[in-house]
């Protein structure tokens, strides 16, 4: 089972696949490279897209986790550890999502033994995190990244099979911590 915050990621990765089908009608296959030169805007767009996905789904989940394990704390203390962790992450970068983790006692998160998958070790999702990472900094911030629709595509998969294991991984750690699994 998933949690509320997976399940919201899945939603919001709609969004990057209704952008990459509007660069599919810009750019029909077998277009050649100039004319999918129009299209660069649009993938850069869903990159865009695609690490605020992430982000959010990183700050959702750590948010219930705080409201699971801290269920015996004060609403406006939960609320005042929520602002100033996940609400200030600004970026899902590894060491951001290490740093909020540890506020849980999930130390290393994202070099836990479980981030990984077939064709991906730990090294390779932390290194596609990255630079899915440092591509939306560049564009969001002026910067000209280009950005191939493969590639784009690869870290939406990276995304989605990352998330589910930082699920698993939470929701381990919540049922530790707590005797109930949350999802």
């Amino acid at each position: 089972m998933s949690s509320q915050a997976r399940k919201e990621l899945t939603r919001r990765l709609k969004d990057f696949d209704e952008i990459m089908t509007a660069r599919d009608a810009i750019c029909p296959a077998n277009a050649g490279r100039p004319a999918q030169k129009q299209g660069a805007a649009v993938v850069r767009s869903a990159v865009v897209m695609l690490a605020a996905a992430f982000e959010g789904y990183i700050e959702d989940v750590f948010d219930a986790a705080v409201d699971l394990i801290y269920a015996n704390e004060s609403k406006p203390d939960r609320k005042s550890l929520k602002k100033d962790t996940s609400g200030s992450l600004n970026n899902a970068s590894v060491f951001k999502v290490n740093r909020l983790f540890f506020n849980l006692g999930i130390p290393w998160i994202m070099q836990h033994q479980n981030v990984r998958w077939q064709k991906f070790t730990n090294a390779k999702v932390q290194e596609t995190l990255g630079k899915l990472v440092t591509a939306r900094n560049s564009i969001a911030h002026g910067g000209n990244k280009a950005v191939s629709k493969p590639t784009a595509v690869k870290w939406k998969g990276c995304v989605e099979k990352l998330s589910d294991r930082i699920d698993s991984i939470v929701a381990n750690h919540v049922k530790a911590q707590t005797g109930c699994r949350p999802w």
